[in-house]
């Protein structure tokens, strides 16, 4: 009985956030601007991905996903979700990743079922207090009548906890890695309630809206509002990025909006792009090729060219694990 009103509400919550977006039925283009509104005011970076084309193209596959699994990147962690939820990823439209500071970062699997996903967490459940079961806890709570798990525990030497928000045909999941002490549980359920306002309505969205719909399209899209303290790569006075990778074979194009502090700041980074002596065209893994640029006042568009070890540098500098 509680399963069937646990499906209702997870159906109710879904009619809710499918005024902030839809799901793809005729393209698997990544249609950033669609996803970001997702995410609740906060978020200030979100990764978006056609895994069924990262996961189904042998190229791809090993080209990207493996050296970003070696990587520990967010995408990976994805891609192990899927793998513990059993889920098809030639039937899913999208995955997604966002983070925040102060927040826990969250992912989404869309198109994930809530009885498949809802019995592989039941299944988590039955794991606490196994015979060498790294799972320690499970916990339901229901917030604004969504259902929310938390679950973890300790992985090798690692203490991880997961918050899971299954809905009917979508899936949230934040995560908490402890590195040299517990994991921030306290974060973990914040962050949850951060989401599960967003999913009712009663919290705004991530605002870079526009900048994300200029780079609409592409197998991987990303948008960040940018800390030039921890972000990279970066040029001065930068203040949004976004990108859309196209793959071709083992190379790919990615095409670039950046908008800056004030035009003197764009046209000085435009110079910079010409002249070869850009962060947006080298940084540690990432090289790239200028292939076109053209600035409109405080916005730079450029494309650039590149192969799979730079985008998998791309992928890491830009949404770090």
């Amino acid at each position: 009985m509680r399963n069937k009103v646990l499906l209702g509400l997870a159906l109710a919550s879904a009619v809710v956030i499918a005024v902030g977006g839809v799901g793809w039925t005729q393209s698997r283009t990544v249609k950033l601007d669609e996803i970001v509104v997702q995410y609740p005011e906060g978020y200030a970076r979100v990764l978006a991905a056609d895994i069924a084309l990262l996961l189904g193209d042998a190229t791809l596959r090993e080209g990207v996903m493996g050296p970003l699994g070696a990587a520990r990147h967010p995408l990976n962690g994805i891609r192990q979700a899927i793998e513990l939820f059993r889920l098809d990823p030639q039937r899913l439209p999208w995955v997604a990743h966002g983070a925040g500071p102060n927040l826990s970062s969250f992912s989404i699997i869309d198109g994930a079922p809530f009885p498949q996903v809802f019995g592989a967490l039941q299944g988590l459940k039955a794991a606490v207090g196994a015979p060498n079961s790294p799972y320690k806890h499970w916990e339901m709570v229901e917030m604004d009548g969504i259902p929310v798990i938390f679950t973890g525990g300790v992985f090798g030497p690692i203490p991880i906890e997961w918050a899971y928000i299954p809905l009917a045909t979508r899936l949230w999941f934040g995560t908490e890695v402890g590195l040299g002490g517990p994991a921030n549980v306290a974060r973990l359920k914040a962050s949850a309630e951060h989401v599960v306002k967003r999913l009712t309505g009663r919290l705004g969205v991530f605002d870079e809206f526009v900048a994300a719909y200029a780079t609409r399209g592409g197998s991987v899209a990303f948008v960040r509002r940018t800390d030039a303290t921890k972000d990279k790569p970066v040029e001065q006075n930068e203040e949004t990025m976004s990108y859309a990778v196209f793959f071709e074979g083992a190379t790919a194009r990615v095409r670039f909006e950046i908008r800056f502090v004030s035009e003197g700041a764009a046209q000085a980074a435009l110079s910079n792009l010409i002249a070869g002596k850009s962060s947006y065209l080298a940084q540690d893994l990432y090289r790239a090729e200028l292939v076109s640029r053209a600035i409109n006042g405080r916005v730079i568009d450029f494309e650039v060219r590149t192969d799979l070890r730079g985008v998998v540098g791309l992928l890491i500098l830009t949404m770090p694990s």
